[in-house]
């Protein structure tokens, strides 16, 4: 398909095959930095999906250290995972 520019904007149609995939235009991708493999960030505002690439999608990256830390900090005590066991059994 070709790609049109309208003023600052570039669009092309693109095909959404099964499970929602497609692929972005070669252009696009090459422009944008996009190569595969790489993480990118999609959002949606309004009725409009947006594709970001890590280098500007705002993200955290943590340590072992830290991620090891957080996931003590969350595990519950025997006494409140049983009393959640008991209030929400089809979780158990």
């Amino acid at each position: 398909m070709q790609t049109q520019i309208k003023g600052d904007f570039q669009n092309e149609w693109v095909k959404i095959l099964s499970k929602g995939l497609i692929t972005i235009p070669k252009t696009f991708r090459e422009e944008l930095g996009l190569r595969e493999g790489e993480i990118a960030r999609i959002k949606k505002v309004g009725r409009r999906l947006i594709i970001e690439p890590r280098e500007i999608a705002e993200y955290e990256v943590y340590s072992d250290k830290e991620l090891k830390r957080m996931l003590k900090e969350d595990k519950l005590s025997a006494d409140l995972a049983k009393k959640a066991a008991n209030f929400w059994p089809d979780l158990a």
